[in-house]
């Protein structure tokens, strides 16, 4: 039998409560299809409320070629040089404690090495052809002619002396010259980079040049330090250093431009290290780094730079490829993109500090360089360890695909250590990224941080986010409009972890959000006990624009005050979870999903919650304050009071300043401490629904903005321990749950 309106005063009022014209007729009431508690899929079958059993897979995992593989880089997707982890990421091939100058390491690597052996005799493994033209610093006589028997003793005269594309060997010394490629292209070729160094004087822009009509020229198997740029090349393409140690220079480690033409190099196979301000230089041209090591760029004495690789567009664009390469221990930046295009692929860009005046310290970082724009295309890579970011992107394109990202430190005290960030530039660009399988962890302040512009995130773990040293911050990925423009984010996070982030998992300022098929879990408070949310929706400070979030067949468990946190914005949550939230600081708050006005602006939340299992939290299941809200087909149970005894309600719709409404269908509340559904001024309409082992079933309060209202749609049970006998609404003068504080954004 159908129950009557409990209260009477709720006429042609309907769902929501609000807007509804009073010339509509009151909804025909629907059959009875399902039981209380289940829902009706389109196929017509009853299934309890909660997640779908028809999901493909499990929240927290995502479905590839038919088979569900958990959030993060799958264990086939870790590249050359690489090791899954077993836990959603993957680990270099490296050795274990750090090379010695010289020596270096690349992905796959596990023993540090020379940069190339040292073969027998006094030419060593140099090949021997016809025109070879022959170097040797210790020859004593007058005679030489560039023979082996008699060998020039300078490496500018075999250079000059050499036939297009001919060899220049050179034997064991230390050179003190500096050399220039010009006209022709020569193969300077040494024995070993341990008995063969080329030391510039610093009266020429760099040790070795490379320079207009020089095309596919070749500098292999030698050292090359000085007192200014290392390697200069300009006007020439395909030049390549191989097996070379460019070391201790005084300027730059090499220096590719396009001041004299078109300019491209490859550095193969070698070792850049402990040279001042940049250890490598792209400007207009492009630089291919493949199976080498950038380590520990020094700022100038002056304490400029100290960046391990640089690229930047001016007149022309700039290109960089990295591949299976190490950029270590640089300062202010590993890899700077300016403007340029760059590709960072099975490599390790790991510990770079803060530069000479305690700032910076990121990873890799892109963005536009004027009106030219950057990107940055991060694969199956590592970044760790870095200083205020580990990947940031302002008014550029970022994707990142099957890469880990973690121990990200602050900078300075009291400052951010971001996984990865993605901004608009201050000229107003707007940024892309797209994270895909992969791993964001151990981060400081922020995890993964984007403002005016748009990210991807799917198959990925972001995890582990740290505060920063003043105990701020620890936020795992963070959407929010830029500050400067106004411009909104947009995030999609597919398939993905998010686990063991400080203040909150997910923030979404101002922006949208699309979370499909995620895991948000563990997030902790910050060093002062606050937060701790899963997923937290909010307005922006700046200008109230509200947010939006669309949480799909997700799982947000075991987070702290709040599991998903909506304030003065709009957000649909449909099969999924919210479970476990625990006690915030001093034993309050622990709610499931709290839909409440924003308090800055007074704007109203709209919350859509379907299909979905909100269990074990504490103070309320679901909590709807000066808001509207349409829930669905849903799972509310096992929700407990706080840690002083207080509330433990199901579901509750407070009306504490403005109007509040929902409208309730096919939704079973179980076993709340204290009401199963509590209405206090506000509007609820109720319908097929079941509600079992409270302490209260309905609580209807009043207060100042007036009497609660229960709408009956029909096909309701209470009771104990089974839903079968008519609702009773009643008053216990229950006092509202207090609505939530704001997060403090990054």
């Amino acid at each position: 039998m159908r129950l009557g309106v409990w209260i009477t005063a709720v006429s042609a009022m309907l769902g929501l409560g609000c807007g509804s014209g009073g010339d509509e007729p009151p909804a025909e009431p629907q059959p009875v299809i399902c039981s209380p508690g289940e829902w009706q899929r389109e196929d017509g079958v009853c299934i309890p409320a909660g997640l779908p059993p028809d999901m493909p897979c499990s929240p927290g995992e995502w479905q590839r070629d038919g088979v569900c593989v958990a959030a993060g880089v799958p264990p086939d997707g870790c590249g050359e040089g690489f090791v899954h982890d077993g836990d959603r990421g993957c680990d270099p091939i490296l050795p274990s404690d750090a090379c010695a100058p010289g020596f270096m390491a690349v992905p796959g690597e596990t023993v540090c090495r020379e940069v190339a052996p040292c073969a027998p005799g006094r030419w060593g493994d140099i090949p021997v052809e016809p025109d070879t033209q022959y170097v040797d610093a210790s020859y004593a006589n007058m005679d030489s002619d560039g023979s082996a028997l008699k060998p020039w003793t300078s490496i500018q005269v075999g250079v000059d002396a050499a036939a297009p594309l001919a060899i220049v060997a050179i034997a064991s010394g230390s050179y003190l010259e500096d050399v220039t490629v010009s006209g022709k292209a020569v193969r300077l070729w040494g024995v070993c980079p341990e008995l063969v160094e080329v030391v510039g004087t610093g009266m020429e822009p760099a040790a070795v040049q490379v320079l207009s009509g020089a095309a596919a020229s070749e500098v292999r198997s030698l050292a090359i330090r000085g007192d200014g740029v290392g390697v200069l090349s300009s006007g020439s393409l395909d030049a390549v250093l191989a097996r070379v140690w460019i070391h201790d220079n005084a300027g730059r480690g090499i220096d590719v431009e396009n001041v004299l033409g078109p300019t491209s190099m490859t550095l193969d196979a070698s070792l850049v290290e402990q040279n001042q301000q940049l250890g490598a230089f792209v400007e207009g041209s492009s630089l291919t780094v493949e199976a080498s090591v950038v380590r520990a760029t020094q700022p100038t004495p002056q304490g400029v730079g100290g960046v391990g690789v640089h690229v930047q567009s001016t007149n022309a664009p700039a290109a960089l490829l990295v591949r299976r390469s190490l950029v270590e221990q640089s300062h202010d930046f590993g890899v700077a993109i300016h403007g340029g295009q760059a590709t960072v692929e099975t490599s390790v860009v790991r510990g770079t500090l803060p530069n000479a005046q305690g700032l910076g310290g990121r990873g890799l970082n892109a963005q536009p360089l004027g009106s030219i724009a950057g990107s940055l295309l991060l694969r199956q890579s590592l970044v760790e360890q870095n200083h205020e970011v580990g990947v940031f992107v302002a008014g550029a394109e970022l994707t990142v695909e099957a890469s880990v990202v973690r121990d990200t430190q602050p900078e300075t005290p009291g400052t951010a250590g971001v996984g990865v960030n993605a901004q608009a530039h201050p000229d107003g660009a707007a940024s892309t990224l797209l994270l895909l399988t992969s791993l964001v962890e151990r981060n400081h302040a922020v995890g993964v941080f984007v403002t005016g512009s748009n990210a991807t995130v799917e198959a990925s773990a972001v995890r582990n986010t740290e505060p920063d040293d003043m105990g701020l911050g620890g936020l795992g990925i963070g959407a929010q409009a830029d500050e400067i423009t106004g411009a909104a984010s947009t995030l999609t996070l597919k398939s993905s972890l998010v686990e063991q982030s400080r203040s909150t998992g997910v923030l979404v300022e101002g922006s949208s959000a699309t979370i499909e098929a995620c895991a948000v879990r563990d997030t902790q408070p910050d060093t002062f006990g606050h937060f701790g949310r899963g997923v937290n929706v909010e307005p922006t400070v700046m200008t109230a624009t509200p947010a939006t979030l669309a949480l799909h067949a997700s799982l947000v468990e075991n987070s702290h005050e709040v599991g998903v946190y909506i304030a003065g914005s709009e957000a649909l949550v449909e099969a999924s979870v919210v479970r476990a939230t625990e006690l915030g600081v001093l034993g309050r708050y622990s709610r499931g999903v709290n839909a409440q006005a924003s308090m800055p602006t007074t704007a109203p939340s709209n919350l859509v919650l379907k299909s979905s299992l909100i269990e074990q939290n504490h103070e309320c299941g679901v909590i709807i304050t000066n808001s509207t809200a349409t829930i669905e087909s849903c799972a509310i149970r096992d929700t407990a009071s706080n840690a002083d005894g207080e509330y433990g309600d199901g579901l509750a719709v407070v009306a504490a300043a403005i109007p509040a409404s929902a409208s309730v269908t096919n939704t079973r509340i179980s076993t709340s401490a204290r009401a199963g559904l509590l209405a206090h001024s506000a509007h609820v309409a109720l319908s097929e629904s079941a509600l079992t082992c409270h302490a209260f079933d309905l609580d209807s309060e009043s207060s100042d903005l007036g009497p609660a209202t229960l709408e009956d749609l029909g096909g309701n049970l209470c009771g104990c321990p089974e839903a079968t006998a008519r609702c009773a609404a009643r008053s216990a003068n229950l006092a509202p749950p207090p609505s939530v504080e704001p997060t403090t954004t990054p």
